[in-house]
C-alpha cells in the first residue's frame, strides 16, 4: 500500500514531553570538540571526515530492518522488541563515530584512543556486531549457520571493509566498531530483558483483559499461566534509554464502563472497526486504507519515514547517525512506557469489550458476539494505552523536533 504524506500529524500523549527530555541529554554538542586538532579534521574536508557520507551509516541501518523482515521464521517479531534491538543498533554506530569525531554524547562507549579510526569501518564493524548477536539470540542454533540471511550479514561486511582501502585507520576502525557493539551488548544485557516474561492471570470481569482468539485454541493456545513471547509482560519495567523510567509520565485510567464517553468510544469502534463494517453507516474506503496503513509496524516504519527525510537533507554521517539513533531511542523507550501503563490498567480489547457489550453495566452499549476486528488477529497484549499511538506520536515529535518542522512531502510503502 503506497500513502503520499503532507504532514506529520503529531499525536498527543506522552511523547511532547519525552522527546524534549531525550534532547536534553542526547542533543547537546560534546564538550571534547574543544579538541582543536579533532575539529580541524572534522570541519576541514581536505584533512578530515567532515564531508563523510553518510551511507554506510543508511547501509547498515538498513541491513538491521531486512534482517527482522526476512530473519525469523513464524510470527513476526513484537514491535517493541524490535524497537530495542533497532535502538541497539543505531546507538552502537553513532557511538562509533562519536568517538573518532566526538560531535555527540555517547551513549555506551567514551574512548579517546581512537582519533584516527576509519568511520566507515567503524559504523559497519558495530552494526554488523550487533545485528548478528541478535540474529543468534532469534534463532535456534541449528538453524543459523545455515540461513541465507546469516549469510548476507556477512557478505555485507565483507563487502563494507573491502571497499575501504588496508591502513592503520581501517584497523583501528573495525576494532571501535567491535568495542561499541560489545559496550551497547553488555550495557543493554542488564537491562531487564531477561525476565521479562512471567505468568499472567486475566480475571474474567468487565473491563479487563482478556486473551482473544486465536490464542486461545490449539495449536496457538497461550493459556493462563500465560508466558509468551508476544506479550512479554514485564517489558515495562526494562531500564530505560532516555527517559528516568517507565512510569516517568503518568498514564490517566480508560473511561469509566458505566460513563458516557466510554459508550461513545465503543459505539464508535463498533460502527467503524470491524471486518465487515463498510458502507453508509461504517467507515469509508480511506479510512480502511489508512487503518491498514498503520498496522505495520510503528520502529519499522517511522525508520522508513526519517530515512526519506533525511534523503531531502544534506547531512553527513554524524547527523544522519545521531537522528536515527535518536529515534529509535524514542520509539523503545515509547513502547516501554506504553506496556508498563497497559499492564497497570490491564484493559479490556475491542472484540472483547464489544462480545461482552450487554453485561458491562452501561445502558448505551449493546453487544455483538459475531463482532471480528478489521485487521486480524488482535495482539494478545492489554488495550490501554494505544501502543501505535504512543510510538507514532513519539516518532513525529522526535522528527518534529529534531528538524524544527513537521512539513515534510514525501511516500512511503507499506505491506499491509
Amino acid at each position: 500500500m503506497s500513502v503520499h504524506i503532507t504532514r506529520i500529524n503529531c499525536l498527543k500523549w506522552l511523547p511532547v514531553i519525552m522527546i524534549f527530555l531525550l534532547f536534553a541529554s542526547c542533543n547537546k554538542e560534546n564538550s571534547a570538540t574543544n579538541d582543536q586538532l579533532t575539529e580541524k579534521r572534522f570541519n576541514n574536508p581536505g584533512q578530515g571526515w567532515g564531508n563523510t557520507s553518510p551511507e554506510m551509516v543508511l547501509r547498515w541501518n538498513a541491513a538491521a530492518t531486512y534482517v527482522v523482515v526476512n530473519a525469523v521464521p513464524g510470527p513476526p517479531i513484537p514491535p517493541f522488541i524490535e524497537s530495542r534491538y533497532y535502538a541497539m543498533v543505531n546507538l552502537a554506530m553513532h557511538d562509533a563515530l562519536n568517538n573518532i569525531v566526538p560531535k555527540y554524547e555517547t551513549y555506551a562507549t567514551t574512548d579517546n584512543t581512537f582519533k584516527g579510526a576509519d568511520p566507515d569501518a567503524a559504523v559497519a564493524q558495530a552494526a554488523h556486531d550487533v545485528i548478528v548477536y541478535f540474529f543468534d539470540k532469534l534463532n535456534p542454533p541449528a538453524n543459523v549457520s545455515s540461513n541465507p540471511v546469516k549469510a548476507y550479514i556477512g557478505n555485507l561486511l565483507n563487502q563494507s571493509l573491502s571497499g575501504i582501502d588496508a591502513s592503520p585507520e581501517k584497523t583501528q576502525g573495525i576494532a571501535l566498531g567491535k568495542l561499541a557493539a560489545a559496550n551497547m551488548i553488555a550495557r543493554r544485557a542488564t537491562d531487564g530483558v531477561a525476565n521479562v516474561m512471567f505468568p499472567i492471570f486475566p480475571v474474567n470481569t468487565p473491563g479487563s483483559y482478556q486473551f482473544t482468539f486465536p490464542f486461545t485454541v490449539p495449536p496457538f493456545q497461550l493459556p493462563p499461566p500465560f508466558v509468551g513471547f508476544y506479550d512479554s509482560p514485564g517489558w515495562g519495567n526494562l531500564a530505560t534509554f532516555g527517559l528516568t523510567n517507565s512510569t516517568q509520565f503518568a498514564v490517566p485510567a480508560p473511561y469509566a464502563l458505566s460513563s458516557a464517553a466510554y459508550a461513545a468510544d465503543y459505539n464508535e469502534v463498533k460502527r467503524m472497526g470491524c471486518v465487515t463494517c463498510t458502507g453508509v453507516n461504517g467507515r469509508s474506503a480511506d479510512q480502511e486504507d489508512i487503518a491498514k496503513f498503520w498496522v505495520e509496524s510503528s520502529p519499522y516504519t517511522w525508520n522508513k519515514i526519517a530515512r526519506e527525510i533525511i534523503s531531502q537533507k544534506n547531512m553527513d554521517a554524524w547527523r544522519v547517525a545521531h537522528v536515527l539513533a535518536l529515534l529509535q531511542m524514542t520509539e523503545a523507550d515509547a513502547y516501554i512506557a506504553c506496556l508498563k501503563a497497559k499492564m497497570t490498567h490491564f484493559f479490556w480489547r475491542p472484540v472483547t469489550a464489544i462480545h461482552a457489550g450487554n453485561a458491562d453495566g452501561n445502558s448505551n452499549t449493546t453487544g455483538d458476539l459475531n463482532w471480528e476486528v478489521l485487521v486480524f488477529p488482535t495482539p494478545p497484549v492489554a488495550d490501554h494505552p494505544s501502543a501505535h499511538a504512543t510510538a507514532g506520536g513519539a516518532g513525529a515529535e522526535l522528527i518534529k523536533n529534531y528538524f524544527g518542522s513537521d512539513e515534510f512531502s514525501f511516500s512511503i510503502e507499506t505491506a499491509t
